[in-house]
């Protein structure tokens, strides 16, 4: 590559480079730099001879060029190149007299190279950047338009393919439809291809095509005179070529070209790039769920279906819902969602039209004489009873076990447990065969009769004082008792799964019981520990105690300070970070001192010198397996909204969603924003929120803290076809005061169609490498840079998001019931005024 000081003279080189070998190159070369200095002549002509020095590189663009790559032999050597690096490579054999270094550099820097493209794109934000700084006059500079379109992900869909494809390209013969032409190869399997047809030839799916493979003939002995019979799959059309799918049809002839093809593929797949599509899809899709799953919002809660009657069976847990799950255990710790999730509200959920059968849950909880009764109601039970509506909100949000859920049913069947992605290769998991997909015959028991998945999202937050302002008359109160549950005497056992990928602690936890004595306000406690870490323990204690979380004690290791005179282990201090129900199990937390923690330094010695003898502390599932076909089955039949966010450098980029098995109504509505085009996240994006609100907020954030919650509001118009008419989007963080934003919300709920949800923002941490190592490693056989690329992508996740629909909620929250509408009723009008 010519270097800087020599740019000014580009001209001159290029001149030159065809004269390298002339006998007119010393004159003209003197005659062209006559008028520059002695030490720049030197420069050139050394540069010149330089260029034109033999050179045998080989050349690989596979992965490094937005084109097609295809092999290209030059000297019995085979290079690999697209069309562009072609031209340029014959150009430079003719300008050069033959492969030299200035050919390889010129087919290195081509404008299509992802290298040179991102250098030019960073050279230009560092431009624009610097032009903004020079024009602004120490004020601010405006923040740049963030990227807007998104790639869109898939949960649990993964295309299986049970042979390995071969990108090779070769002539063929076609025929169909009584024409016959020549197309070239793309791709090629045992028991299909993909082929690069000639715009102006067409075909419908289903047609029958008889292939001739004169190519290899050409090399091989095939002895198929008729050809080999193809069924058309499916048609690419792009702007210049269109592509054929094809499936081949079994013949006499088939076995013998199918074992031809066999040992083919199996001896050129070194040589020319296996197709790994599929596969590269896999490994992101599952990627990303890994992310998603551990910091679910939402609360799944499986039903079963037993001789007719709907039971919970199972919910699945994680650290960021289990609140939910322990917000429905009663006083003896039973589970309450049999009489919450009762077969007439589930009912009234699939009788809803559309993909998503949701409601608007109210929820509140009374104590009387040392037992908790719950009271819930739905949207829809409420509205049927407007008399009682008032002193419902009224007397429920006054308490402090006021809640507000987003409930959400979806259907599942026990076939969705199967995890059905597989290597090509490798032995296919048969969706309808259990058995086969790994499940043990007692997890295949518990989930035979799982038919429905409810879900759970709290969306409470702050809302309870709007509801509070409801005027309610005392004498009613004895009147809800109607959405009062009743208590069980037997309870169908409902069981917490935990979400099980990597083990997502900052450290390893040891089991290990010994003598320990807590002080807090003067008060002295006898206790034990049950494991311990470098940086916590976890502590029972003799009696309960009445600690909170957030409390700082002081903590006596009395057996441990006997083995040890080096370090201190008295009145050491530790926070309480989580309390259990019985208050006699906590959660401790070493506070960083200035001259480190005393208990840190010994437990990492002790750690250090005792680790073969430590017993790691690993729960032990009760059904091993139950937890992965759990996720599964939901992963298959959600519809959340999920985003992610990357960290790039020092910004922050939102340009991935994910779906489910079907999409909801914020798909719905970029979808319809985006029409026509790739997926568009402006409403999203408005104001650069992801790099000035998300990015800040997880910066300040840990891997564990609760998730940050956001209000977005969509506005439509009602008639698209007025001037300036468009979808509008507004956070809750826009207002300057509680009063501005509900006089938008009133206003825009009476004047516009308002679509309401709720983002909750969750900081990540590392991928679960193990979970896609296959995948990655088979990857990495063929295009070591693709799984190099695809490991960059998951390690710079920084944050995962989850959005829920709150529109009918948020219009009862501030009394608007005439202009509560069904979000799928809502989302089809919009659809149809687009349209017209």
């Amino acid at each position: 590559m010519t270097t800087e000081d020599l740019k000014d003279y580009v001209g001159i080189i290029e001149r030159m480079k065809s004269l390298m070998n002339s006998t007119e190159f010393d004159k003209v070369f003197s005659l062209m730099t006559s008028d520059l200095p002695k030490s720049k002549q030197f420069l050139l002509k050394m540069e010149l001879k330089r260029m034109a020095q033999p050179c045998d590189y080989f050349i690989d663009l596979r992965g490094h060029v937005d084109g097609e790559v295809r092999p290209y032999v030059f000297r019995e050597k085979t290079h690999y190149m697209d069309d562009k690096a072609i031209q340029i490579f014959e150009n430079g054999l003719k300008q050069y007299g033959g492969y030299t270094l200035g050919v390889f550099e010129e087919v290195m820097n081509a404008d299509n190279n992802f290298r040179v493209m991102h250098k030019k794109e960073t050279a230009q934000r560092v431009k624009s950047v610097l032009q903004s700084s020079d024009s602004a006059d120490d004020s601010p500079a405006p923040a740049q338009n963030e990227q807007s379109t998104a790639k869109l992900v898939t949960f649990g869909h993964y295309v299986n393919r049970t042979e390995e494809r071969m990108n090779f390209g070769i002539d063929v013969d076609v025929q169909v439809n009584d024409s016959r032409f020549v197309a070239t190869t793309s791709d090629l399997s045992i028991s299909g291809c993909k082929l690069k047809i000639p715009k102006g030839r067409t075909a419908e799916p289903g047609a029958t095509v008889t292939i001739n493979f004169t190519g290899l003939e050409q090399e091989f002995t095939l002895d198929i005179p008729a050809g080999v019979q193809y069924t058309l799959v499916d048609v690419e059309q792009l702007d210049k070529v269109n592509y054929w799918r094809l499936k081949k049809l079994p013949t006499e002839q088939d076995q013998g070209f199918s074992n031809f093809l066999q040992k083919f593929i199996h001896g050129n797949k070194r040589r020319y790039k296996v197709n790994l599509d599929n596969t590269t899809d896999a490994v992101t899709t599952k990627g990303y769920e890994q992310f998603y799953l551990p910091r679910l919002n939402s609360l799944p809660v499986y039903l079963a279906v037993n001789d007719g009657a709907v039971s919970p069976r199972f919910a699945l847990t994680t650290d960021y819902n289990k609140s939910v799950w322990h917000y429905f255990l009663d006083e003896q710790q039973r589970p309450v969602l049999i009489t919450l999730l009762a077969v007439k509200r589930l009912k009234s959920l699939l009788a809803q039209a559309g993909p998503e059968r949701s409601t608007i849950l109210y929820c509140f909880t009374h104590a009387a004489k040392g037992k908790l009764y719950y009271y819930s109601a739905t949207a829809e039970e409420l509205a049927a009873a407007p008399q009682l509506r008032d002193t419902f909100f009224g007397f429920g949000a006054a308490k402090p076990s006021w809640r507000v859920f987003h409930l959400n049913l979806i259907k599942t069947a026990a076939q969705h447990a199967n995890e059905t992605f597989s290597l090509p290769g490798a032995p296919v998991k048969a969706e309808a065969a259990p058995d086969k997909a790994g499940l043990t015959p007692l997890v295949q028991g518990v989930i035979k009769n799982l038919r429905y998945i409810a879900c759970l999202t709290d969306i409470s937050a702050t809302n309870a004082a709007n509801y509070q302002q409801y005027r309610y008359n005392p004498a009613h109160l004895s009147q809800l008792n109607q959405f009062g549950h009743r208590k069980l005497p037997q309870v169908p056992p409902c069981e917490a799964i935990p979400v099980q990928y990597i083990n997502l602690r900052a450290e390893s936890r040891y089991l290990y019981k010994t003598t320990v004595q807590l002080r807090h306000n003067d008060q002295l406690v006898a206790g034990f520990s049950r494991d311990f870490s470098t940086g916590g323990l976890q502590i029972e204690t003799n009696e309960p105690v009445r600690y909170s979380k957030g409390d700082i004690i002081q903590l006596d290791l009395v057996d441990l300070q006997k083995i040890t005179t080096k370090h201190q282990l008295s009145q050491l201090p530790y926070e309480v970070m989580a309390v259990s129900k019985s208050h006699t199990i906590m959660n401790l937390r070493a506070l960083p001192t200035d001259d480190g923690h005393t208990a840190k330094q010994f437990f990492q010695q002790l750690i250090q010198n005792n680790r073969a003898k430590l017993t790691l502390a690993e729960e032990t599932p009760k059904y091993p397996g139950l937890s992965e076909a759990l996720r599964t089955m939901y992963l298959k039949a959600l519809n959340n909204f999920a985003f992610y966010l990357h960290r790039k450098g020092i910004r922050y980029e939102l340009n991935v969603i994910a779906q489910g098995a079907t999409p909801n109504a914020l798909h719905t509505l970029l979808m319809q924003y985006s029409n026509p085009g790739p997926l568009d996240l402006e409403l999203l994006l408005k104001n650069s929120t992801a790099n000035l609100q998300f990015a800040q907020q997880l910066k300040t954030m840990k891997r564990f803290d609760p998730p940050k919650s956001y209000e977005l509001y969509i506005k439509a118009p009602r008639n698209p076809a007025a001037p300036g008419a468009k979808l509008e989007s507004y956070y809750d963080y826009e207002f300057d005061d509680a009063e501005k934003k509900q006089a938008f919300i009133t206003s825009a709920l009476h004047e516009a169609t308002l679509f309401a949800f709720r983002l909750f923002l969750s900081r990540t941490g590392r991928p679960d490498t193990d979970y896609i190592a296959r995948e990655i490693s088979y990857i990495s056989v063929y295009a070591i840079h693709r799984a190099k690329t695809l490991e960059e992508e998951l390690w710079s996740v920084a944050g995962v998001g989850d959005a829920v629909d709150i529109s009918k909620e948020l219009a009862w929250r501030y009394r608007c019931f005439d202009q509560v509408e069904d979000t799928p009723r809502r989302l089809q009008q919009l659809s149809q005024n687009s349209k017209k």
